[in-house]
């Protein structure tokens, strides 16, 4: 019975050190994406994690632990792990932290990549979510504000391919606002689905595989189902002339192709 439990501590010993060597091997410089995950009950923030340095395939992921207590975030990266099966076009290795729904405070974050620590703070607050870190080489985010969608808001865009088009747009735009939208002025940053220019208007940006793009935001408080039908509506009316998505601040999605 001593032998066992010998064999036993050992082996529980041997594990924790050869994880603390693949910790402390780990030397990816990393790049963060804040990322906001909204339901019908509730609002999560994921940090997508993905290498400065590209591998083989483009599913290598990256091991990792974390811990999110009352006051602190602390995130391990451990090393890079090689798929089973491999996508054959190359790609970085990468990480999704779910951080779960955090509320309205300011949290210490620790990050631990190999033998650096990198200590800073997450700021969430009703209209944003701010990472500061100090400068260095190991670990950025792309968007270390983050503002949040507010409450009763839709958004989305209307694809397009020929400029004749262009009225049928501007109905269905209409029509939101016969609905009851309403335009508002909304704080200047990234959103994460769209971004709002320094005059408080969505940024309209023409997206790649459509001749033209037309991006909209609106403060709504009615019935989603207006829209869904809405959305529908024009879908049926005109199949081949335009494709429309409107997204709300519940984290419902409607499309026009779609029933």
């Amino acid at each position: 019975m001593k032998n066992y439990w010998a064999i036993l501590i050992l082996s529980v010993f041997l594990f924790s050190c050869s994880k603390d060597e693949a910790a402390s091997s780990f030397d990816e410089n990393l790049k963060i994406k804040m990322i906001e995950n909204i339901d019908n009950t509730s609002r999560k923030l994921t940090l997508h994690c993905f290498t400065e340095k590209n591998f083989p395939c483009s599913n290598y992921f990256i091991e990792n632990s974390f811990t999110v207590s009352e006051n602190k975030i602390t995130i391990h990266f451990i090393e890079i792990k090689k798929p089973n099966i491999c996508l054959t076009s190359i790609g970085p290795a990468y990480a999704d932290i779910d951080l779960g729904s955090l509320v309205n405070k300011n949290y210490d974050i620790e990050i631990n990549v190999g033998k650096e620590k990198i200590s800073g703070q997450l700021l969430v607050s009703t209209g944003s979510f701010k990472a500061n870190i100090p400068s260095q080489n190991k670990i950025q985010f792309i968007n270390p504000i983050l503002n949040r969608i507010p409450d009763n808001t839709i958004f989305g865009t209307v694809h397009y391919h020929n400029s004749s088009t262009s009225p049928t747009v501007q109905k269905f735009i209409d029509s939101l606002q016969i609905l009851g939208a309403t335009t508002a002025i909304y704080t200047p940053g990234d959103y994460g689905r769209f971004h709002i220019e320094a005059n408080g208007q969505i940024k309209q940006t023409q997206d790649l595989g459509y001749y033209f793009t037309r991006y909209y935001i609106f403060n709504f408080t009615g019935n989603s189902g207006q829209c869904k039908d809405l959305v529908r509506r024009f879908g049926i009316t005109y199949p081949d002339a335009l494709l429309i998505t409107l997204n709300n601040s519940n984290g419902q999605t409607f499309y026009s192709w779609t029933p």
